[in-house]
């Protein structure tokens, strides 16, 4: 008897049950780090943790979750070899697929960029060329239209810190003049006690997003199991309350 002969008749005995009830085992991406994703990776709490839970719960025993925080560099490169990726927090003017479409989730929530200086800044940042001679705290590796052309024709200084926090302290500290945050984040860092009362939004010249779920081509049967898990979800008080407390609008 050959070993594929072997393999074969074993499947064979398995308990009809056991086959029935295997569940599919999913590998859920972020790539944002800084609260209100993340605020204590230790403890596993913030909106990372939070919809990660969710909808384990949501989707059942059918699909078996496991969470991964990379950054943006290491998934693009994931993205770009094709490999499967379900991501959170994303929005599709941010992800062009090359080949196969991304596939994605209706909106979680609204978020925007928007410039942030110390209180005692008089001025206001309507449009992006209103950030003309100064110095901007800014994401690694993140992309920000208007602002890249300013720093191209060396007329805005731009300083890349790894997380929101570092830029939120160099502001503090008075080595940039404005930071770019997404107001998601700063809703949350304006409140802590380092930060409160030290500075202020002085504007918002971006539009507003929707933050969503990415799905790479490969889940194309996961995106209605998913869809109905996050309708089920928009209608919890319990999944409301968590947005509200963030200062976040699901709409």
């Amino acid at each position: 008897m050959t070993m594929r002969s072997l393999w074969v008749i074993c499947l064979l005995m398995l308990p009809w049950s056991w086959v029935a009830n295997a569940s599919t085992r999913l590998t859920i991406y972020a790539y944002h780090s800084s609260p209100p994703f993340v605020i204590n990776a230790e403890t596993d709490t913030g909106l990372n943790y939070d919809l990660v839970r969710a909808l384990t719960l949501q989707l059942g025993n059918q699909y078996e979750i496991d969470y991964q925080l990379i950054t943006r560099p290491e998934l693009n490169e994931r993205l770009a070899q094709d490999k499967p990726a379900i991501v959170l927090w994303a929005n599709p003017a941010w992800f062009q697929a090359k080949n196969k479409p991304y596939h994605w989730s209706s909106p979680l929530f609204i978020d925007r960029e928007i410039f942030v200086s110390p209180t005692d800044f008089r001025g206001k940042i309507e449009q992006i060329t209103d950030l003309a001679g100064s110095t901007l705290g800014a994401i690694e590796g993140y992309k920000y239209p208007g602002v890249d052309e300013l720093i191209a024709q060396h007329r805005v200084t731009r300083f890349d810190a790894r997380s929101d926090k570092e830029n939120l302290t160099r502001l503090v500290e008075r080595t940039v003049d404005h930071i770019v945050i997404t107001r998601s984040s700063f809703l949350y860092y304006g409140r802590q006690q380092q930060f409160l009362g030290k500075m202020k939004i002085v504007g918002q010249p971006y539009p507003s997003y929707k933050r969503q779920i990415l799905l790479t081509h490969h889940y194309t049967a996961l995106l209605p199991d998913l869809e109905r898990a996050l309708t089920t979800l928009h209608q919890q008080s319990d999944w409301k309350a968590r947005l509200d407390l963030y200062g976040l609008k699901s709409q």
